[in-house]
């Protein structure tokens, strides 16, 4: 199984949206692959046209003593996802509380056998300063760990000046893709040059531009790679999603 954890630089920079969407490309390359929401905001199911009245999710089902697997979805277009689920104000610090008291934190939740030899398996974690001491050895775990970043002068600045991003960096040596990308903005074109200069190979050779199609997708409750296929943006998520099958081919290979 090829488990990639997904964060953000910064919230709002589209890491959920990318999740989605790197599903629905990898099953279009006959991929095996589940996407689980571990952000208590719960919006991952937008993506995936899961009812509002369900507040089903792993988080639920694993306070009551059932596996996480049992808050499986199947969306309409055929894709698996688990959603985090909706919590009461008890819930939520009931499930803090027993997941910092787990040895291994998240992981010790999702870690499971894989059914087949090439299942995918994407983690949706909280942005990098939300992330904590039970979020650590689920990241230690993952064969990759993506960071959503945005080409501009907050993400740059957050990304000098946060300590919390620094030892995030050192310690899981994440790759970086950057999402909104303008062509017609000097301070996009100017921030992305600058991120791939500093980055260096840890910055993917893939630019997902800023497209108004993934709010309206959003909006009608799917994910955009179906709502607007032929978009700038879907084009660029199934490169994201191409590199990523190239990339473990190559690593399984030894040729990396």
């Amino acid at each position: 199984m090829k488990r990639i954890v997904i964060t953000g630089l910064r919230a709002g920079v589209g890491a959920t949206t990318i999740a989605a969407n790197l599903i629905q490309a990898l099953v279009q390359f006959d991929q095996s692959v589940h996407v689980i929401d571990a952000r208590p905001e719960n919006l991952l199911c937008l993506h995936f046209a899961l009812d509002f009245s369900i507040k089903d999710g792993w988080s639920k089902r694993w306070l009551v003593g059932e596996s996480w697997k049992n808050a499986a979805y199947i969306s309409n277009q055929n894709l698996a996802f688990v959603p985090y689920g909706l919590l009461t104000i008890d819930e939520i610090k009931s499930i803090k509380d027993n997941i910092d008291s787990l040895p291994c934190g998240l992981l010790d939740i999702f870690l499971s056998q894989p059914e087949v030899e090439s299942e995918w398996q994407l983690i949706l974690l909280p942005s990098v300063n939300e992330l904590d001491k039970s979020h650590v050895a689920l990241l230690d775990s993952a064969d990759m760990v993506l960071c959503v970043i945005n080409a501009d002068i907050q993400n740059y600045t957050y990304f000098q000046q946060s300590v919390s991003f620094h030892d995030f960096n050192m310690r899981h040596q994440p790759y970086f893709v950057i999402n909104s990308y303008q062509p017609l903005s000097v301070n996009s074109v100017d921030f992305s040059f600058v991120f791939k200069q500093e980055l260096a190979e840890q910055c993917l050779p893939i630019l997902l531009h800023h497209d108004t199609s993934v709010p309206d997708a959003c909006s009608q409750l799917s994910n955009v790679i179906k709502y607007a296929p032929h978009s700038q943006i879907s084009q660029g998520l199934k490169e994201l999603a191409f590199w990523f099958i190239a990339h473990f081919a190559l690593k399984t290979t030894g040729d990396l």
